[in-house]
This record gives C-alpha cells, structure tokens and sequence, in this order.
C-alpha cells in the first residue's frame, strides 16, 4: 500500500512535469496563497497539498484533480483525449493527402484547447502545423514551431522524431531563401548521426537528400558531389530489411554499452519498426535525381549521364514519389533535352511537370514555363514561345510563384530577361533584369550591358 510520503512525492512529481510540459515556470504558477518558494517544496514532495490548492493547480495545469492525485484520468477525460487524438489523425491524413489549408486548421483548433490534449497529442500537433505551414509556403513560421520542438527533450540520432525535425529544419531553411542555414543545420545533424552508426544509414539518407539540396543551393556543388559519392553507392545495393535492422541493432548495442537507455531503446524500437521499403524507395530517387541535377551543373555538364540517373530516379518515384517529386524529375529532363538539343522531348518533359505539379504559382510552374518557352523558340515556334514567357512574367509579377526571394527568385526573372532578349523583346528582358537587381538586393545597381548568355549550348 502506497504511504502518505510516497502519495506526497507522486503528487509533486506530476505537479513538476505537467508544469514543464506546459512551458510554465514556478512563478507563473505562484500567487496568492502559495509562493515560489511554498510550490518547490510541493513538487519536491516536500510538503502535501491542500485540497484548495490542489484545485487551483489543475485548473491552471490543464488537467484533473484526479490525475494530479492519482496519475489516471477519469472516464470523461480518458474519452476526452481519445477524441483529441482522433481529431489530430484526421489533420495528419489531411496533411498526408495535400489538404494542407484543412490540415493546419484542425491543428490550430487542437492547440487551442483548454485545457490542452496530453503532451504526446500536443508535440504531434506541433509538428504536423510546422508540416502544414512549409507546405503552404510559410516557411518562417515553420521554422520557429522547428526550433521549439528542437528544444524539448527528445531521445536524440536515431529517432524518427530527432530526424523529422532535423530534415525539416534543413528544408524550411532553404524555403526561406537560407542556404547557409540550411548547410549550417544539415551538417550538424549529419555529424550527430554519424557518432551514432558505424555506416551509412536510411536516416543519412534522408537527411542527405535535404542537405545534398542546401549544398547545391548554396553553390557548393564540391560538398554536394562528395555527399552524394558517399550515399550513393549504399542506395544503389537495394538494402535489404534485415541489413537496415541489424544496422539500427548494433547502433543500440553501442548505445546501450555507452550508458544511453534511451536511445538504444529508440533504436531497436526503429529495428522492430522496419521495414518502410515505400520510403525508403523514394530517397533513393530523390538521391539519383539530385545528383543527375548537380551533373547538369557541373562547369562541364554532362547531360547523357545525368540523364541516365534521372531516368531512374523517375522510375523509382513512380511508385511512392508524390507529384512534386516527379516534377522535380521532369524539370531536369528537360534540361537534359535542352542540352542535347532534342527540344520536341524538351517540350514533352516540360508539360509533364505541369501536368504533375499543375499552373498554379509555384516555382514548378515557373520552371516549366521557362523551359517550354526557350524549347519553343529554338524549334522557330515563336508565338508559342511568346505565351509561355508571357506566363512565366504574370506568376512573377503576381508575388505568388513558389520561389523565396533572393538568388532563385534572381535567377528566374535573369532567366525570362535572357529569353527575351533572345527573341528581339529588348524592353521586356530589360524590365525583366531590373526586377532580378531587384530580388537580388541590387536595385540601385548601374544599368544592365552584358550580353545576355547563350540559350542553350
């Protein structure tokens, strides 16, 4: 039977963590009739709790009388959470299924609760709204829900938590137009798993894909190169299930000889957890169509060999790749067909994208646009050329093109000026290399006198 002390110290202790849980301090908490000093003796067992402050506690806390005295909750509140929870699996799916605008509305309407669902539902609510947020194009806002989940305990390398986080972080970074954040984010979380596994794991995988991204963006194609060099090679054996689990095995023997309960017990749970082949599918192409994009920027392109990965990359999208994925794919086919100046299969890759990413204002759709206009005017098809870079100038103008200002969004209207010009319309590429100054923070630069850059070569 459990005695007054331990009942005391049990109290406290929920007391203490449901205040942590919350982000409170003691101060918060303290008042009338009960001071900071009067509360730390309650949460260190030191002193039971009277019925009148125990009430005021749970009402502050969010939680039952029941719980704090017991650590169960009743019936009511038992069904409370199982329909909190219930209500956050309908915003993920709504995530999971591109209803993005549906999905951080369910979660917003979950973190205004009160009192608030269990710390577990909160975290998952937290992360699924950061989701949410990066996939509406708010990225900045997803980065400060990134960094406070970052700074709550979480079992470290190796967790599927402390992955998402970290491959989040290195995306939202890049969305922000932040490549040397991105960079700065992916390779500490790349030196942290590599204190965890001896080799290269399905987690460098997917952090690698973010980072080989932010290294490309950031002009450092040597480091994206080397990185991919690396994974490469370990994507292309096709792994099987028991090689991955017993890689996450021996990680949780060293954890577990290193003194770290947790995270061995986090990595074995990822070894039960296996297999995940649809995912792990998916890396791998995101891993070949990355590198095929950073062989078309070498200083020496090498466009058949590019092509070669992306074609397999696309094969391996297929199946668990979403649509973005496959755009990424055919962008970059169509830059292998500009280059090797098949312009017909140029064209073709770049409807493809619009077909799979669709019209609306994203930097696919820029791209896209871009490519089948230049294609259009290699083939002689003027008009044709005309329209799609007079739609590539409306999602520009329009302040809605999916692109982060800075360098991509530089990029783009530099891009549209050069095609311009290229078919005579030296107002238009003028105007066009003014707004890029513009989006580069060079507004106030001396007027534009270079020739414009060969087309395609």
């Amino acid at each position: 039977m459990e005695s007054a002390q331990d009942a005391t110290t049990e109290i406290g202790r929920r007391l203490r963590d449901l205040r942590r849980e919350r982000g409170l301090k003691q101060s918060d908490l303290a008042g009338e009739g009960m001071s900071v000093s009067y509360l730390s003796l309650l949460e260190s067992g030191k002193r039971p709790v009277t019925p009148v402050i125990l009430r005021r506690l749970a009402t502050e806390l969010g939680c039952t009388v029941e719980y704090l005295r017991t650590g169960e909750h009743s019936d009511r509140e038992r069904e409370r959470q199982r329909e909190l929870l219930l209500r956050l699996t309908v915003a993920e799916l709504a995530l999971r299924d591109g209803e993005y605008p549906a999905a951080l509305a369910g979660c917003e309407e979950l973190l205004a609760e009160q009192p608030p669902p269990a710390a577990e539902t909160v975290r998952r609510v937290r992360q699924a709204r950061a989701d949410a947020l990066e996939r509406l194009g708010r990225p900045v806002e997803a980065l400060a829900e990134l960094q406070a989940l970052g700074r709550e305990p979480n079992p470290g390398p190796g967790s599927v938590q402390w992955l998402r986080l970290a491959v989040a972080r290195c995306r939202c970074h890049l969305l922000a137009g932040e490549p040397a954040s991105a960079v700065e984010t992916g390779t500490a979380a790349l030196a942290a798993l590599d204190e965890v596994f001896a080799g290269p794991t399905e987690d460098h995988l997917g952090l690698g894909v973010a980072l080989i991204e932010a290294y490309h963006r950031a002009g450092l194609l040597a480091h994206a190169r080397e990185l991919a060099d690396l994974l490469l090679p370990w994507a292309e054996r096709g792994t099987t299930t028991a090689a991955r689990a017993a890689a996450f095995r021996e990680a949780g023997r060293r954890a577990r000889a290193g003194g770290d309960t947790a995270l061995a017990l986090t990595l074995n749970e990822r070894a039960l957890a296996l297999p995940a082949a649809d995912e792990l599918g998916r890396l791998c192409g995101l891993l070949k169509a990355g590198y095929g994009a950073l062989l078309l920027d070498e200083p020496k392109p090498d466009p058949a060999r590019a092509r070669a990965y992306l074609v397999a990359a696309a094969r391996e999208l297929a199946g668990p790749g979403g649509p973005a994925d496959r755009a990424g794919c055919e962008l970059n086919l169509a830059r292998v067909a500009l280059l090797l100046d098949e312009l017909a299969a140029a064209a073709g890759h770049a409807h493809r994208a619009l077909e799979l990413a669709g019209d609306g204002p994203t930097g696919v759709a820029v791209r896209a646009w871009l490519q089948l206009g230049e294609a259009r005017w290699l083939q002689g098809r003027g008009i044709e050329a005309a329209e799609a870079l007079a739609r590539v100038e409306q999602l520009l103008g329009s302040g809605e093109h999916g692109l982060s200002s800075g360098r991509d969004l530089a990029e783009a209207w530099r891009a549209l000026g050069d095609l311009w010009l290229g078919q005579g319309r030296s107002d238009s590429a003028m105007s066009a290399y003014r707004l890029g100054l513009a989006a580069a923070g060079l507004a106030g630069a001396a007027p534009l006198r270079a020739m414009a850059r060969p087309i395609a070569s």
